[in-house]
């Protein structure tokens, strides 16, 4: 895993704006020539390389770390080698436990007390599917997901400092997006009941356009108070961010940049996540 999360000269988006506040300048979000003199200038004040480029070490010392993360599920094996994982500077990872209202992803368990063992920030996450439409009432099917989720999240705990439970939002009715919203919604409203906290809404471009946007805009809304972890794989080699304007939310929380990546400890290919680090507190459970 050699990709590296760098802000230079050009680069646009929301880490851009975290540095240029962090460094007490104009944050429009755009990384010009006036950004690029105070960075030099404060890694010459603070002892770091002083090449104007934004990398690890920088963001670091400015207390905005770009962590590195994964997902896994059952096909990603059942032997993975946590402790490798963990000294490619990997920090968190989400299990998938569930979907629907009988599945239950092989071997999330012993992912769980692994990835824990070697020190990795966990939390479970459920891949939803209104599109079974098993019920005409939208809010009994997702009722039986989440119950379905928080029964086998349960074996393994949802403690303090864990990462706040996902739903995975790629699947609904095409034809109906107020009820793929509705019954969004629902679950994650059973969730919280349940755990005390909100979970995180995994989704994509794709997903938000094909089961979302023609709902009510209100509605819409509420669920986009929810913390998000936005799937838009890297064409470019230097991205900071998705390429495209996110749909919904005005922020990433988590940015998975690639389903085709590799990491040590891990067989075959893999998804890669980024989070940013300013946020993480935000998306551990207290």
């Amino acid at each position: 895993m050699s990709t590296v999360y760098t802000l230079r000269l050009n680069d646009k988006g929301q880490e851009v704006k975290r540095l240029q506040e962090t460094l007490s300048i104009g944050a429009d979000g755009k990384f010009g020539p006036k950004t690029q003199k105070a960075v030099r200038d404060y890694q010459q004040q603070n002892g770091l390389s002083a090449d104007g480029i934004v990398g690890p070490q920088t963001l670091k010392h400015m207390g905005n770390e770009v962590l590195h993360g994964l997902d896994v599920s059952a096909w990603n094996g059942k032997n993975i080698d946590w402790e490798e994982t963990a000294k490619a500077n990997i920090k968190f990872c989400w299990v998938k436990v569930t979907e629907g209202v009988t599945h239950v992803n092989r071997g999330y368990e012993d992912k769980f007390k692994g990835a824990r063992d070697a020190g990795l920030i966990v939390g479970g996450y459920h891949f939803g599917r209104p599109d079974h439409n098993r019920y005409d009432n939208p809010l009994t099917d997702a009722e039986k997901e989440a119950h379905h989720f928080l029964k086998h999240l349960k074996k393994v705990g949802a403690h303090s400092g864990d990462l706040l439970p996902v739903l995975d939002v790629e699947a609904g009715m095409k034809t109906d997006d107020q009820y793929n919203v509705d019954w969004t919604l629902k679950w994650l409203d059973v969730v919280e009941e349940e755990l005390g906290v909100k979970s995180v809404i995994y989704t994509a471009k794709w997903a938000w356009g094909l089961y979302l946007y023609k709902a009510n805009k209100n509605d819409l809304e509420k669920l986009t108070e929810y913390p998000v972890w936005y799937a838009r794989y890297k064409r470019k080699k230097h991205l900071v961010g998705p390429e495209d304007k996110l749909r919904g939310w005005k922020e990433w929380d988590v940015w998975q940049y690639t389903g085709h990546g590799s990491c040590p400890g891990l067989k075959g290919r893999c998804d890669l996540n980024w989070m940013a680090g300013a946020q993480l507190n935000k998306l551990r459970i207290p």
